[in-house]
């Protein structure tokens, strides 16, 4: 357990000093002795961890839509009839994710970040309310269905690419008003 504990605490090293070297030079030219250098590790230690820069930014990538997938699982799994106190619960829970990863989020939806994951997120936000919205779109097409889940997953995009550049003028608190009451 111990071990574990020091593992993650060198992994989260290394991404902070990815997150850290990138927000300059642009996710594409960092290198690994960029990565190495700024988070004061050796090239072995690096290697023991990854393979090399992409995994290193797809197994970020990855844990961030895993979480999300995770925070999804209640609301998939909840009665119809409770389903407003569900979708309550999963953006809570989904804007924590955000929060939690705030600094990864901020570079990779960003001109200096990787357009591949803004790709990536699309499609699983897609697949995500898709599958999770059958229930209440079982009276549309197939056509609406897809035009449903893409102007929604959309705006999923659209809030979490706003609220991770824009982080100190605005909390979790009032984010999660805005969307559960639509303060508009």
């Amino acid at each position: 357990m111990k071990y574990e504990h020091k593992r993650q605490l060198t992994r989260d090293k290394i991404e902070g000093a990815l997150i850290k070297v990138a927000k300059t030079k642009g996710i594409a030219d960092v290198t690994v002795s960029d990565i190495i250098k700024a988070a004061n590790i050796n090239r072995s230690t690096f290697y023991r961890h990854y393979i090399d820069k992409p995994d290193l930014i797809e197994k970020m990538e990855d844990r961030v839509i895993n979480d999300i997938r995770e925070a999804n699982v209640s609301l998939k799994n909840s009665d119809v009839k409770y389903i407003d106190t569900a979708a309550g619960k999963f953006v809570y829970q989904f804007l924590t994710v955000i929060e939690d990863n705030q600094p990864i989020l901020e570079l990779l939806l960003s001109g200096k970040g990787d357009i591949q994951f803004t790709m990536k997120l699309i499609v699983f936000f897609n697949e995500l309310v898709d599958s999770t919205t059958e229930v209440f779109t079982d009276t549309m097409d197939e056509k609406k269905r897809k035009l449903f889940a893409a102007y929604n997953s959309s705006t999923a995009l659209g809030i979490v690419a706003f609220w991770v550049h824009h982080f100190d003028e605005y909390d979790k608190k009032y984010v999660y008003d805005f969307l559960m009451n639509r303060g508009y």
